[in-house]
Parts: C-alpha cells; sequence; structure tokens
C-alpha cells in the first residue's frame, strides 16, 4: 500500500459522504476490494453501499483500515503492476514473450489478488502493444480508468432505502 500508516490515517479520516471507496476483503493481497460509496460517517461505524446481486447494500464497517479510498486503492494496483511489468522486461526481455496465464501468474505471485490480476490481464489484451506508441501507459490507464469509475448507481439513495437496508457488521 503506498504511502506511511501515518498518511493513510489522515486520508482516513478526510473521507467524507459520496467519497468513492474500496472495501478491503483480504489484508495481505493488493487489489482485493469491493467498490463502494461512503454513505454514513459515524463516531465508530462507516456505511458503505456497495452494490449486490440486485441492488445495493449499506454496510456498517467498524474498522476503518478496512476502507481505502479509490485513490490509493488504484495507486496500489497500478504500483505492482508497473513493478511486476518491470520484473518481467528484466527478466524475459519483453512482456509478450509470455502468454497472458504466465502475466496473470506473475501478478499473482507478486502479491496482486486472482480477480484483480485476471481483469488487468483482460485490458493488457486490448491494448495494441506494436503498434501504439506508449503501450505499458496505455494499459496503466485502462486499469486507472477501470477502477477508478465508480460502478454504483450515481442517484443518492432514498430514506427509505437506508433504514431498511440491513447493517452488516
Amino acid at each position: 500500500m503506498p504511502g506511511s500508516s501515518r498518511e493513510l490515517q489522515q486520508q482516513l479520516k478526510r473521507m467524507k459522504i459520496g467519497d468513492d471507496v474500496y472495501l478491503i476483503t483480504d489484508q495481505l493481497q493488493t487489489g482485493a476490494g469491493i467498490p463502494g460509496v461512503i454513505y454514513a460517517l459515524l463516531d465508530s461505524t462507516v456505511e458503505v453501499v456497495v452494490e449486490v446481486a440486485h441492488g445495493n447494500k449499506i454496510l456498517k464497517v467498524v474498522n476503518r483500515k478496512d476502507i481505502l479510498p479509490s485513490n490509493l486503492y488504484i495507486h496500489s494496483i497500478l504500483n505492482l503492476v508497473y513493478q511486476t511489468y518491470q520484473e518481467i522486461e528484466h527478466k524475459y526481455g519483453s512482456i509478450l514473450n509470455l502468454t497472458t496465464e504466465e502475466i496473470v501468474a506473475q501478478l499473482i505471485q507478486r502479491g496482486l489478488a486472482p480477480q484483480t490480476a485476471r481483469r488487468c490481464v483482460d485490458l493488457f489484451d486490448e491494448v495494441e502493444w506494436h503498434k501504439s506508441q506508449l503501450p505499458l501507459r496505455h494499459w496503466l490507464e485502462s486499469i486507472r480508468d477501470f477502477y477508478h469509475r465508480s460502478r454504483l448507481v450515481q442517484k443518492p439513495l432514498p430514506p427509505t432505502l437506508r433504514s431498511a437496508a440491513p447493517a452488516v457488521p
């Protein structure tokens, strides 16, 4: 994760209602998280709206360290992908010398969550590596754009949803 623990604490204190965040599902893997939006900031908890199969759900999060502002979450993914890219280039001469499955394996080995590694490689396949002037830049930008855009509907939740939604500790 980028920055110091103190820097993270400052970021968490500056969170406000409506901020895009990621609810971390595995502290040991980079990119293991669920996108959400801060719905309420209470003294000891944060309520985060996440998208589930049949709409949105409000989760009560007790430990603020389980939430990352989207910019820090994305930065940590991009940093790991870039470091892995450099390592592959040094070891194999070019990332194009590896299959997509080998790239996924390298990303996972470096600590990226498997689902995130697969998504990053899917985006890798969309870049025209032989025709593009700056293919690495295009790949990193497409990863950033995928994770940066909020996947939740941008409409505010009606008050009735707030009172009817189950809160998960």
